[in-house]
């Protein structure tokens, strides 16, 4: 079973990186386990889809949808977690997970519960693309017009999440650090990485559905939640308005420039959060 392995590969990524970061007391190694998660259950599957297909299949072409769909991952993975791996070893600590390590006398529960959920979200994200790793179910059905373009739509969301987190570690070298990022796709969008993402499990979500189940649209849903409503832009909101809240250049980037969806300046008093 396809998604039984990918549980098994992003339990056994995160477990790993839950013992190091544990016994060394570092989340250097945190964002590129989790990352990295994703990665290695794409690849799992993947060769598990193509073995299984070649034993219950050996005469039929083999389908292209859970290869393209893995490689997007391996793809969107590789340069994510070397983006984060780069930004953390450039730190000398993370800051955001530091609560996370047990004082004196304490059992790492609070830190096995990080690693726990961190794994969740693997395994959730990954849902539509290791369910379509059922050679049963792919044999005979092509890409299809749809699925491409629905692939052709996460390169976009990849591009956009790519750029963005270029720009924005370029801008933190500038002599304007102290301040918000507003140069390239952060002038049109506050949270633009965070489109691309969530535009990125979107599409593959549209790309697998053909040959999975509807109860995998939980990887883009769960996504959206994390990142609209957890821990993504409420959490970066509060940290600028606490930081630049003050400052009337940055009332007026915020009342001029959309929340999510990177789209053109609009009028100050147009208080829209798309």
């Amino acid at each position: 079973n396809p998604v039984l392995l990918s549980a098994a590969v992003i339990g056994g990524v995160n477990g790993i990186g839950y013992i190091y970061t544990a016994a060394t007391h570092s989340h250097k190694v945190t964002d590129a386990c989790g990352t990295g998660a994703f990665v290695a259950s794409a690849l799992a599957t993947s060769f598990a889809f193509v073995r299984n297909h070649r034993l219950d299949f050996p005469n039929k072409p083999l389908p292209i949808r859970p290869l393209l769909l893995g490689g997007a991952v391996v793809l969107w993975g590789s340069r994510l977690g070397m983006f984060l791996f780069q930004r953390i070893m450039d730190s000398p600590k993370d800051m955001r997970l530091q609560e996370f390590f047990p004082k004196e006398g304490e059992l790492p529960i609070r830190l096995a519960g990080f690693w726990s959920v961190q794994a969740m979200w693997g395994f959730i994200c990954m849902l539509p693309v290791s369910a379509a790793c059922n050679a049963a179910v792919q044999t005979g059905k092509p890409l299809g017009l749809r699925s491409g373009l629905a692939l052709a739509l996460f390169l976009a969301g990849f591009l956009c999440e790519a750029v963005a987190d270029h720009q924005k570690s370029q801008f933190k070298k500038s002599p304007n650090s102290w301040k918000w990022c507003d140069e390239g796709l952060w002038n049109y969008s506050r949270h633009p990485n965070y489109f691309g993402e969530l535009v990125v499990w979107w599409s593959l979500f549209a790309a697998a559905y053909p040959t999975v189940p509807l109860w995998t649209m939980a990887s883009p849903l769960f996504s959206s939640l994390l990142i609209l409503g957890v821990s993504g832009v409420p959490i970066l909101e509060k940290k600028y308005d606490d930081k630049y809240g003050g400052i009337a250049d940055y009332q007026r980037y915020k009342q001029s420039t959309s929340l999510l969806i990177p789209m053109p300046k609009f009028d100050s008093d147009t208080k829209k959060e798309l």
